[in-house]
C-alpha cells in the first residue's frame, strides 16, 4: 500500500505548470472554434435531423458497426447541435470530461499532496495526452470524441473496483462507465476485460484461491458484476449484422496462418514506437515532473511496502500484455498496424508507464545531490513546451482560421445559389487545408526528407473532380438543390 504525505508545492514549478496548462486551454479553444464538420459528421447530422436517436442506432447496428453505445452518444452530440446549432463546445466538454475522470481518480490516489499542484500536473498529464496522440485531428472529429475518454474511463473502473466500499452515486457512476466500455468500441472492449480478469486473479492469490474467501471480499464481486455488464454490451456488439457487413470491404485483410500473425503484431507494435519516438522529448519533460514528485515523496518519509525492482518488473509485464492486447484487433483486421486514431488509448497507457516508472525512479533513487539539476532541468523542460505552444497557438491560428474561412465561405457562396434557383452541379475552389507541424514533420524536414507528409490539424474531406458522397452529405444537411465538384483535378488533402 502507499500513503502519500506531502507539504505544499508551492515554488516557481507551480507557476509555470499554470501558465502552461492556460496555454494548452487556449489552444483547444482555438482550434474548437475553428473546426468544421468532417465527412461522416456531415453524413450523421443530416441523417439525425430526419431520425430519432433510437432509429439512428439500429440504422447503425444493421448497416455499419455494432458499438451501439458509441452511436448512441453520437446521437446525443449530433442531436444537440440541431436543436442550439452550434457543435464548437464539444471538443472542449470531452476534454474537461477525460481531465475530470482523471482527477477523480488521481486525488483518491494522492491524497496528502498539494490538490493544486496535483491538479495541474494531471492537466499537463492529459493536455500531452491530446497533443501527442499519433492521430491529433481526432480531437475535432466530432463522431469520435469519445477516444479521448475511454482510456480514463477504465482508469475510473480501476479505481473503483478496488475500493472496498462505494457511495450509490460511484456505484451508478460504475455501472454507467462499465456499459459505455462494453458497448463504446469493440477494439477496447476485450482489453478492458483482460485487465479485470487479471485484477481478479490478484484477488484470487491474496485469498490463496480459496472460492468462498474471495467471494466474501466486496471487490471482486464488483469486478464480476462490471465484467458481466462489459460482456453482455459486448457481445451485443459482435453479433451486430452492421459488422459484417463493413468487415466484407477490401480495407480488411486478416492474417492467414501463424506467421502472419507474428509479421502484424511486429508491425503494429514497431509502428506504434515509431510514431510515439518523435514523442519522447515531451514524455521526458513529463517523467522529470513524476521523477520530481517522487523525490519529494521521498524527503517527506514516503513507505511504499514494496521493492523497486519488483514493481518494476511487474508494471513491464502487464505493460507488455496491455500492448499485445491493444495491437490485436489491429492485426486482426489489417494484418498490420491499422488504423492510427485505435491506438489513442495505447499512447494513453504508455504515458501512465513512463510517469509510473519516472515516480518510482524519483522516490528510489534519487540523490540529494541530483535534486538541483532535477529542478533546473523541469523548469527549463517546462519552458520549452511553453515556447513550443506559444509558436503552435501562433501558426496553428492562422492555419486554422484560414480553413474556417474558406469553409464558411463556400458555405455561403453555395446558399445564395441555391435561393437564386439553382440546379444540376455547381464547380467549387478546393478549401484551405489546415497544415500544421509536428516533431516528426520538422525532424524530416531538417533532414531533407525526400518523403514527408504535412500533418493537418483537422480531418479534411472534400469533393473531387465529379460528384462524390461528401458532395451528397453537403446537399443533405444544407439542403441544396444541386451537387458539387472541384473546378479542376486538384483535389484538397483528405484523411
Amino acid at each position: 500500500m502507499v500513503q502519500i504525505k506531502s507539504k505544499l508545492f508551492t515554488d516557481k514549478i507551480s507557476l509555470l505548470l499554470i501558465i502552461l496548462n492556460i496555454m494548452f486551454l487556449v489552444y483547444y479553444v482555438m482550434l474548437a472554434f475553428y473546426s468544421r464538420p468532417h465527412y461522416d459528421d456531415l453524413h450523421f447530422l443530416w441523417e439525425l435531423k430526419q431520425m430519432s436517436i433510437g432509429s439512428y442506432v439500429s440504422e447503425m447496428y444493421y448497416s455499419r458497426s455494432g458499438r451501439f453505445i458509441g452511436y448512441f452518444i453520437n446521437g446525443v452530440v449530433f442531436k444537440t447541435i440541431l436543436l442550439v446549432g452550434e457543435h464548437r463546445f464539444f471538443p472542449i466538454l470531452f476534454w474537461l470530461l477525460g481531465v475530470s475522470i482523471c482527477w477523480w481518480v488521481a486525488k483518491s490516489i494522492f491524497k496528502s499532496i498539494s490538490q493544486f499542484f496535483l491538479f495541474n500536473t494531471i492537466l499537463l498529464f492529459f493536455n500531452l495526452f491530446v497533443l501527442t496522440n499519433i492521430d491529433f485531428a481526432v480531437f475535432n472529429w466530432l463522431c469520435a470524441l469519445s477516444y479521448y475518454i475511454l482510456p480514463p474511463m477504465l482508469l475510473l473502473v480501476i479505481s473503483y473496483v478496488n475500493k472496498k466500499q462505494l457511495s450509490w452515486i460511484q456505484r451508478f457512476a460504475l455501472l454507467i462507465v462499465s456499459v459505455i466500455l462494453g458497448g463504446g468500441q469493440e477494439a477496447f472492449t476485450p482489453v478492458v476485460l483482460c485487465v479485470l480478469f487479471l485484477n481478479g486473479l490478484y484477488y484470487f492469490k491474496i485469498h490463496h484461491f480459496r472460492v468462498k474467501e474471495v467471494w466474501l471480499d466486496t471487490r471482486i464481486r464488483k469486478i464480476i458484476i462490471s465484467a458481466s455488464v462489459m460482456l453482455l454490451c459486448f457481445i451485443i456488439v459482435v453479433i451486430a449484422p452492421g459488422n459484417y457487413k463493413r468487415m466484407a470491404a477490401d480495407e480488411f485483410v486478416s492474417p492467414r496462418n501463424l506467421m502472419g500473425y507474428a509479421v502484424g503484431f511486429v508491425n503494429a507494435i514497431g509502428m506504434f514506437y515509431y510514431y510515439i519516438t518523435f514523442y519522447l522529448p515531451y514524455y521526458f519533460i513529463l517523467g522529470l515532473l513524476f521523477i520530481y514528485i517522487g523525490s519529494r515523496m521521498q524527503s517527506d518519509n514516503l513507505s511504499i511496502t514494496t521493492s523497486y525492482k519488483k514493481t518494476g518488473w511487474i508494471s513491464l509485464v502487464l505493460y507488455g500484455l496491455y500492448m499485445l492486447l491493444s495491437a490485436l484487433p489491429n492485426v486482426y483486421l489489417w494484418s498490420g498496424f491499422g488504423i492510427q486514431r485505435n491506438y489513442t488509448h495505447v499512447v494513453f497507457f504508455t504515458m501512465l508507464f513512463i510517469c509510473f516508472h519516472a515516480f518510482l525512479f524519483g522516490y528510489f533513487k534519487m540523490k540529494n545531490e541530483w535534486k538541483n539539476a532535477l529542478n533546473f532541468s523541469l523548469k527549463s523542460g517546462v519552458i520549452i513546451l511553453c515556447c513550443i505552444m506559444l509558436s503552435n497557438i501562433y501558426f496553428d491560428t492562422i492555419s486554422a482560421r484560414n480553413y474556417a474561412q474558406s469553409v464558411d465561405k463556400r458555405i455561403e457562396m453555395l446558399q445564395k445559389m441555391n435561393k437564386q434557383g439553382v440546379v444540376g452541379v455547381v464547380s467549387v475552389d478546393p478549401v484551405s487545408t489546415p497544415y500544421t507541424a509536428d516533431p516528426k514533420y520538422l525532424l524530416y524536414k531538417l533532414l531533407a526528407k525526400k518523403t514527408n507528409p504535412h500533418p493537418v490539424l483537422y480531418y479534411i474531406s472534400d469533393t473531387e473532380a465529379e460528384p462524390n458522397e461528401y458532395a451528397f452529405h453537403l446537399q443533405k444537411i444544407y439542403g441544396f438543390n444541386f451537387l458539387i465538384k472541384l473546378n479542376n483535378q486538384t483535389k484538397s488533402d483528405t484523411k
